[in-house]
């Protein structure tokens, strides 16, 4: 394999991050619409062109995840890759807005389905790869995978990097300490995910929004809301198969 970095942008108010690789570089998510500025710098940062970006992944199709998409592809020529559950939602333009997890959230849910109900959405884009549930990223260069991480959406995905998690929604860590969306379509779902990746072993987590954070630091918030929701989530439970690297010859 090649040797790659990870590098964590913001990029409005969402964060991307671009696994540099030269001329099989990786970039997941694309940040809130009208920022293509952004990834121009940061490619001509690391000494990359635009055609060394050879995938983008969405870890799902809200907007605020696919507001430069259309722009990056027509500068890049990458492919993108979407979950199933997403691949029709990017295609329409249209992702129904996600429900709150807390009472001020639960009330901006409800008020954007009645003003603005395509408030979510990402202008329309058939994606060109559709992952199932998990995908290697071999054919990168890069030692890892795409793996099913529901809750937030249902069709969210998060990347997997030795003991790092590129998480889109699916964590957070904003200034008040807090790492639990504050929008979740399914919060016990997403519970079952976090114990997930606890069983996997990951140390770090690299969120769509706030900084990046170790996952010690969220176990305190995965506590709270069990005990919320009266789940029972035993440390093995939802581990249906072990996400391990295959081994190439």
């Amino acid at each position: 394999m090649n040797e790659y970095k990870i590098i964590f942008r913001r990029v409005g108010y969402s964060n991307t991050i671009l696994i540099v690789n030269g001329s099989h570089s990786v970039l997941i998510d694309t940040g809130v619409k009208g920022n293509l500025f952004c990834f121009e710098y940061l490619f001509d940062q690391f000494d990359l062109s635009p055609d060394d970006i050879k995938l983008i992944i969405l870890t799902h199709t809200h907007y605020d995840h696919t507001g430069n998409l259309n722009e990056l592809v027509k500068l890049t020529g990458a492919k993108v890759m979407v979950h199933k559950n997403e691949y029709e939602n990017l295609k329409k333009g249209y992702t129904p807005i996600p429900k709150g997890t807390l009472p001020f959230t639960k009330f901006i849910s409800a008020a954007g389905k009645i003003v603005y109900p395509k408030f979510a959405s990402p202008r329309p884009f058939e994606a060109d790869i559709v992952n199932e549930d998990e995908m290697l990223l071999y054919d990168f260069g890069i030692e890892g995978k795409v793996i099913s991480t529901p809750g937030h959406t249902n069709g969210s995905q998060s990347v997997l990097i030795g003991d790092s998690l590129i998480s889109g929604d699916s964590f957070v860590n904003f200034r008040n300490g807090k790492v639990f969306p504050p929008f979740a379509n399914d919060p016990a779902t997403l519970l079952e995910t976090w114990q997930r990746i606890y069983n996997l072993g990951v140390k770090e987590i690299f969120p769509a929004h706030g900084d990046k954070l170790k996952v010690k630091d969220t176990y305190e918030e995965f506590e709270k809301w069990k005990n919320k929701l009266a789940v029972n989530i035993k440390p093995q439970s939802v581990l249906k198969k072990e996400y391990s690297f295959e081994t190439r010859s």
